[in-house]
């Protein structure tokens, strides 16, 4: 995903900066054989030359879901810091490549968590782009820089995706305010927390507790010992009105020396 900087009339306050991506979403031209239904937020890319449905393509699925003379469905395994997703991904003879979240999943989905447990990495990658690199690497073609639409909301035209970590105990405090004349469509959050501690020299560690919380509303509370712990949901957008600022606040208490948390969010929305 290509960083860039934030469009001037969005208001993001960073305190302890995290990582932030804003992405264009457009639809893709031309016409596919593609569930546009079932489908919500996608990357997609279209190859300069026709695919051949082999069986050699098709083993890159965990599962296939559908097929038909010219393009196979199937779901592709996404294994991350935090654990294990499963995007689908359609194919056809054309050389269109769509990886995408189904519409009932939340958008936050698409958060590749990349570093290790103790060290997570303030780099923005999804795993829809990790699911195309899979596909195109088994279907014999080139992967082009992608681009993102959510099938969902055909009016929606930009992606905001916020990120913000915390490698040991503490607090961190982002502020994000969308102008009045733009649409929310869709907030969506990944939260996890961990203390994978596999030394036996530390019996005084006890459970991690990692929590989000938005506008002083407890939202996550994940607790544990040895063991990673998430929660991705989306959110009615009643509940994250334009034109007001929005706090999002995340704390960790490890009990340990090792482990971490952190959250995304994520906003789809339509600017003028």
């Amino acid at each position: 995903m290509k960083i860039f900087p934030y469009h001037m009339y969005v208001l993001i306050v960073f305190l302890c900066l995290p990582a932030f991506s804003q992405v264009p979403l457009k639809p893709p031209e031309g016409t596919l054989a593609f569930p546009f239904e079932s489908a919500g937020i996608s990357a997609y890319l279209k190859s300069d030359r026709p695919i051949r449905i082999t069986d050699a393509l098709t083993r890159v699925f965990h599962r296939v879901v559908n097929a038909g003379e010219n393009y196979v469905i199937g779901t592709v395994e996404i294994e991350h810091l935090v654990g294990k997703v499963y995007p689908h991904v359609y194919v056809d003879t054309d050389g269109w490549i769509v990886a995408y979240f189904l519409a009932t999943e939340p958008p936050a989905l698409i958060m590749n968590w990349s570093g290790d447990t103790n060290n997570p990495t303030a780099v923005i990658k999804t795993t829809l782009e990790g699911a195309l690199e899979k596909v195109t690497t088994a279907a014999r073609v080139s992967f082009t820089q992608p681009a993102f639409y959510d099938f969902r909301y055909p009016s929606a035209n930009t992606m905001l995706v916020l990120l913000s970590l915390l490698r040991e105990g503490g607090e961190k405090v982002m502020y994000v305010k969308l102008p009045a004349n733009y649409t929310l469509f869709s907030v969506s959050y990944y939260h996890y927390g961990c203390n994978l501690c596999h030394d036996s020299g530390y019996p005084w560690r006890g459970d991690f507790i990692a929590t989000l919380s938005i506008d002083g509303i407890l939202h996550s509370d994940l607790r544990g010992r040895d063991v990673i712990k998430e929660k991705v949901i989306e959110i009615p957008v009643r509940d994250f009105p334009v034109d007001e600022l929005h706090e999002i606040s995340i704390t960790y208490r490890p009990h340990s020396d090792c482990g971490s948390s952190g959250v995304v969010l994520v906003l789809i929305y339509g600017a003028p």
